[in-house]
């Protein structure tokens, strides 16, 4: 059996705090993940062919179980403590070439999927590669560190935060998030989003995408403020999703 603590050192478990992501390299067997890859493309070849984002991919027969591996239970043990098992393992992400004659950071779609309370979320989401992700290669984009600003917020006002009035406010108060989310001005965003980042009540932010080798997975904090990103590589962005919560 895979202890928590043999996989979450302090000082994995500091970083997840303060970066909101965290990057588990082999988490999920060689094996399996080429298995559940192969269940995915099966399922993409019975879709129409011009899809560049297809969607109803998801098993309700355990096809993406496999997901669930001992490092990644035991991360979501150390995280979450008591959490519920999903009825269903594996949201399918999948985009081919996306159109863009060059990859950029993006100005739309930054949100947080589920809004944010002031209270602690006791909620985690894995991503898992069956691919290979490569830079341009469509791997989700986040900002690190906007997970405690995000929370900071609720906090503030004392009330639920929908995702829109989070990424309003953040702008609001930062240059940085307002150009981040704004119409592109010709500089040049790759640099100053994610090489040069900034800081924001102490914080520091940055840009990032989701990359790795099949089988590597990623836990990323609910309140990441995120967004899909452009895929202008030949080969698929193929990754496994689901959401984690613990009991109440």
């Amino acid at each position: 059996m895979t202890k928590a603590r043999e996989v979450l050192t302090p000082d994995l478990l500091e970083e997840y705090r303060r970066e909101g992501a965290l990057r588990l390299p082999g988490a999920v067997p060689p094996q399996d993940a080429e298995a559940m890859a192969a269940t995915l493309w099966r399922k993409i070849e019975a879709r129409p062919k011009s899809e560049t984002r297809p969607a109803k991919l998801s098993s309700r027969t355990g096809e993406f179980d496999a997901m669930a591996s001992p490092m990644v239970r035991a991360v979501f043990d150390e995280i979450l403590g008591d959490w519920e098992e999903p009825d269903h393992w594996g949201l399918p992400l999948v985009s081919f070439h996306t159109g863009e004659a060059r990859w950029d950071v993006p100005h739309e779609h930054w949100h947080v999927d589920l809004g944010a309370r002031p209270t602690d979320p006791r909620l985690a989401r894995l991503f898992v590669f069956l691919a290979p992700s490569r830079p341009g290669g469509g791997g989700t984009g986040y900002i690190a560190g906007s997970h405690r600003l995000v929370q900071a917020l609720a906090d503030a006002a004392g009330r639920a935060l929908p995702s829109a009035q989070a990424r309003k406010a953040l702008a609001a108060r930062s240059p940085w998030f307002a150009a981040l989310t704004s119409r592109p001005t010709g500089e040049d965003r790759m640099r100053r989003f994610m090489r040069e980042g900034a800081e924001l009540e102490g914080v520091a932010l940055r840009v990032c995408e989701m990359l790795g080798e099949p089988g590597d997975a990623i836990v990323m904090h609910p309140l990441m403020m995120h967004a899909p990103m452009p895929n202008t590589r030949a080969t698929p962005r193929m990754m496994l999703t689901q959401f984690a919560y613990g009991r109440t």
